[in-house]
């Protein structure tokens, strides 16, 4: 009895078998066609590194099976979080309303992932951006945004992200790059953007020369600079000039140096050159001078027209008219010291705030 029951399970098991084979069948991955991709992209990543970048964190892993572009793509496979970081990039990211940066991603159809995750880092912003669940979560610090679902799995889709939002980057140069997946295996390539927006001009120097000059290229070794940061990409004299990162038209903008000690006789004018970038519209521009060492003595200027939001304080200034300084070019402001009541006065601080686009501040000082 038994051996007959015994039988009848193993002829039912064959023909369950012999009726659903697909059921175990094994999952081949195809090797996915390769898109159209525009002509215009700016591409960082193609089948190598761009000269100087590094892998900091995880295993780059070049895989000549797959490709969107050129002849291999790199990929990140296995359970839980997977993960490569490659630094020492240099990318520069438009002034742009419309342009998007850009990867090319395919998902594995045998082996498909929960999410991917990229993250865009330059010297002032931290961003990341993500597609399907949320699993991998935000780094310390990062902004992270969902893009919405996965794409479609075993075909090469194009993802493209916003410059200007999400990723808040127009005007910035991305150094370090992130991706990242929950699970399975996603192949990535062609990385960069669609190469659209405006890149700004270097200005001419103006060769400036005279009067006592307290910066240019760097602040006195007593001060310290509490808003803005070196740049060598523009520079009225010499090879910096200093400017705040560029975080959108309705942000300010400043450039602050303190503790400075800076005797002026009187009769004597302040200035400083500024350069405002063409790329976006300069609407104001306020530059205030302090004395004293609580800074409780100030004066300033203003150029433009008041609009929402604005700089504020500007009835408190010297108004020196609606049109602002020219774009991409290096224009010196001069003011008396007497006209905004710090005739003869030590000179504690001084800052540059603006709004519209990003402005290079360099060449500070007086003169009789």
């Amino acid at each position: 009895m038994i051996k007959s029951i015994r039988l009848s399970v193993l002829v039912v098991s064959l023909v369950a078998l012999s009726l659903a084979p697909s059921a175990f069948a094994q999952c081949t991955t195809a090797t996915a066609s390769q898109p159209s991709t525009p002509s215009g992209d700016d591409v960082l990543i193609d089948d190598s590194l761009p000269s100087g970048a590094s892998v900091s964190s995880g295993s780059l892993n070049w895989d000549s099976s797959q490709s969107a572009t050129g002849s291999q793509s790199f990929s990140l496979s296995g359970s839980g979080t997977q993960t490569v970081e490659i630094d020492d990039l240099s990318q520069f990211f438009r002034f742009t309303s419309t342009g998007k940066a850009v990867v090319y991603v395919l998902i594995d159809e045998c082996d498909p992932t929960t999410e991917i995750k990229v993250s865009y880092h330059s010297p002032y912003r931290d961003v990341a951006v993500y597609w399907g669940a949320n699993n991998i979560g935000a780094d310390p610090g990062v902004i992270q945004f969902s893009r919405g679902a996965l794409p479609t799995a075993g075909v090469w889709t194009r993802l493209e992200i916003p410059i200007k939002t999400p990723l808040n980057l127009q005007g910035h140069t991305v150094t370090r790059m992130k991706f990242q997946i929950s699970g399975g295996r996603v192949w990535f390539d062609r990385i960069g953007t669609d190469g659209t927006g405006c890149t700004p001009s270097t200005a001419s120097s103006p060769s400036p020369s005279g009067g006592t000059v307290w910066v240019d290229d760097t602040i006195p070794g007593y001060s310290y600079m509490s808003y803005g940061e070196p740049w060598d990409t523009q520079a009225a004299n010499g090879t910096l000039s200093f400017a705040y990162p560029y975080y959108g038209q309705n942000a300010t903008g400043v450039v602050r140096v303190n503790d400075l000690n800076e005797a002026t006789s009187v009769g004597d004018d302040l200035f400083l050159y500024v350069m405002a970038t063409g790329c976006e519209t300069l609407k104001q521009l306020k530059v205030t001078w302090y004395s004293g060492a609580s800074y409780q003595n100030s004066g300033c200027i203003w150029y433009g027209t008041i609009g929402v939001p604005s700089l504020g304080g500007e009835s408190n200034c010297t108004f020196m008219g609606s049109t602002v300084p020219a774009a991409d070019t290096w224009t010196k402001l001069s003011i008396p010291a007497a006209t905004i009541g710090l005739d003869g006065h030590t000179i504690t601080s001084f800052k540059v705030e603006n709004l519209g686009t990003q402005v290079f501040v360099d060449y500070v000082g007086n003169e009789p």
